[in-house]
């Protein structure tokens, strides 16, 4: 009887492991699927998705020739997700990894452009900089001379944005619209600017004057109106012989007053702020400059403009 059991469960476990049912089927994992699908989620715009699945393409293939685009592109992916903090961690140590290599390059661009996107330009042109100084074999240097050009434009400084269009290689892309925007540029310093000194000393010869002088006449009649009543109660007062309210009187005009000079400098800068992003907001609807990922691996310059 032992033994007819003894052989019975043999019987039993090997025909367990002839069964097709016992085992489920495995999923294998092929290198050049898996860039492709965390590629597919960056090209639909699920950017955190795309994360997870080209650092899952780096956990299972570490020694393919890939993995510096896939650590770049995860970086790519939070500067398209407007995380700028992560995705400059990222970026930061690709280049520390292949600074001497193009995908290197492309992340120190990368991370000029995500402060160029936040509108922090000081930090952007640093690393714009960084770009023309180690590549200057690249497309990436006429790119990054490019943005430099905006960079400047963006802080009104004409000349230099000129300077900068003027540099990029006429071999580039980007050189016929360089040429073009380095002329254009030049215009900017035409804009009719309202000089802040002027305005305040305006203002302190006649309050409202300042005002008036950067085209804000409503602002203008309010403060010629209200420093005119305060000052003529005050005057007032003194004349009653009611010096404690001709004294507190005084001092809120001194508030007016000095707030009336202010608001008359801050308002030439608001102005000039005016002039200039209109200027430049016709000329970003014209010509302007994204970044693409491409299957190849490569940064792809995009040139959008309006005819």
């Amino acid at each position: 009887m032992t033994k007819r059991v003894c052989f019975f469960c043999l019987f039993f476990v090997i025909s367990l492991s002839h069964s097709p049912f016992v085992f489920s089927d495995q999923i294998v994992i092929d290198s050049e699927d898996q860039y492709r699908f965390a590629q597919a989620a960056l090209d639909k715009g699920e950017h955190l998705r795309a994360v997870a699945e080209f650092e899952r393409f780096i956990y299972f293939f570490p020694r393919d020739d890939r993995v510096p685009e896939a650590r770049y592109r995860i970086g790519l992916c939070y500067i398209m997700a407007k995380d700028y903090d992560s995705g400059r961690g990222v970026l930061e140590d690709v280049y520390k990894d292949y600074a001497s290599t193009p995908v290197g390059g492309k992340a120190l661009f990368l991370i000029g452009e995500s402060f160029y996107e936040e509108g922090l330009m000081e930090e952007a042109g640093r690393y714009f900089k960084k770009v023309v100084e180690a590549y200057p074999d690249l497309e990436l240097k006429n790119r990054a001379l490019y943005r430099l050009g905006w960079k400047w434009m963006k802080q009104d400084k004409w000349e230099e944005a000129s300077e900068a269009f003027m540099k990029v290689n006429n071999e580039s892309p980007l050189y016929a619209h360089s040429r073009d925007l380095s002329e254009i540029s030049l215009k900017g310093k035409a804009l009719p600017y309202k000089n802040p000194t002027t305005a305040g000393v305006l203002s302190g010869i006649l309050p409202g004057l300042g005002h008036a002088y950067c085209g804000r006449y409503k602002d203008g009649t309010v403060a010629l109106l209200l420093n005119g009543l305060t000052i003529w109660a005050a005057l007032e007062a003194f004349d009653e012989d009611l010096d404690v309210l001709g004294g507190a009187l005084t001092f809120l005009e001194l508030g007016w007053y000095s707030g009336t000079i202010y608001g008359a400098v801050n308002s030439a800068h608001k102005y000039n702020r005016k002039v200039g992003n209109d200027f430049r907001r016709n000329l970003s609807e014209r010509i302007d400059l994204g970044l693409f990922s491409t299957m190849n691996g490569s940064m792809g310059v995009a040139l959008k403009m309006d005819f």
